[in-house]
């Protein structure tokens, strides 16, 4: 246990450095900093009806997937290319325990990020007319994304050396286009989980129709997306065990 909270402390100075703060804080800022220019410039549709774009687009589609796997895709590729990740290996400590602290450091990161994009939306949408009690919804939401992408990015990130660049051409062409594209593939969207836990949390005050329409069939339940995310961190630190174990790291 003391090793995992070494490494975790470790990947979370590694990802936290203040270049990446306040690039990807700056990021999260994105929708908020919309919402209050709609509002300046007088074209609403509807205030929560423009909140539930913002909340689809950029913030869950968009922003945190792609701080999410940059951040994991960094992980282990910033120790493969600085060659410390031998060091890490060589020491007498679990393959499994090393990948589950990157992991969970990782997704701690870019969670972190997802709660100060949601604070600081939620803090515009309160400036325009709105009100807090959508906070602890789209807070879970996004840390569900985060939590999601974080996972399997830091297994991309063990095995190709360009896993940004696989990340983004994921997010915006299979994400972007295929799985909205396709009816068949909705359920497979990975943003949308966060999504549904998000709209199942929301309060009965905040309308249905500001969030039903990009779910394109996903469940909204908050359940089923703790079900997923738990299911996807076991699958790909086993995963990524078995690689470390595999690959030739030295």
């Amino acid at each position: 246990m003391r090793a995992f909270r070494a490494i975790f402390v470790a990947t979370t100075r590694q990802l936290s450095d203040r270049k990446k703060v306040l690039g990807f804080g700056v990021l999260a800022l994105a929708p908020a900093l919309l919402l209050l220019a709609l509002s300046r410039a007088g074209h609403f549709d509807g205030l929560d009806t423009d909140l539930g774009m913002l909340i689809v687009a950029p913030f869950l589609s968009m922003i945190v997937p792609i701080t999410a796997l940059i951040l994991g895709g960094a992980a282990f590729g910033d120790e493969r290319r600085d060659t410390t990740l031998s060091f890490l290996v060589l020491r007498p400590i679990r393959r499994a325990e090393i990948v589950a602290a990157k992991t969970a450091g990782a997704a701690a990161v870019s969670s972190g990020f997802a709660v100060f994009g949601s604070v600081t939306l939620v803090a515009a949408y309160v400036a325009v007319g709105g009100d807090f009690t959508i906070l602890p919804a789209l807070a879970v939401g996004g840390v569900v994304v985060a939590t999601i992408y974080s996972a399997i990015f830091v297994l991309v990130g063990s095995v190709f050396a360009r896993s940004t660049l696989v990340g983004v051409i994921y997010v915006l062409f299979v994400e972007g286009v295929m799985v909205d594209e396709v009816s068949r593939l909705h359920t497979l969207s990975l943003w949308r989980q966060g999504l549904g836990a998000a709209m199942d949390l929301m309060p009965e005050t905040f309308p249905a129709r500001a969030l039903l329409g990009p779910l394109r069939g996903t469940v909204p339940s908050v359940e089923n997306a703790v079900l997923l995310t738990g299911g996807v961190l076991f699958v790909t630190i086993a995963l990524g065990t078995v690689l470390l174990r595999r690959t030739d790291s030295v």
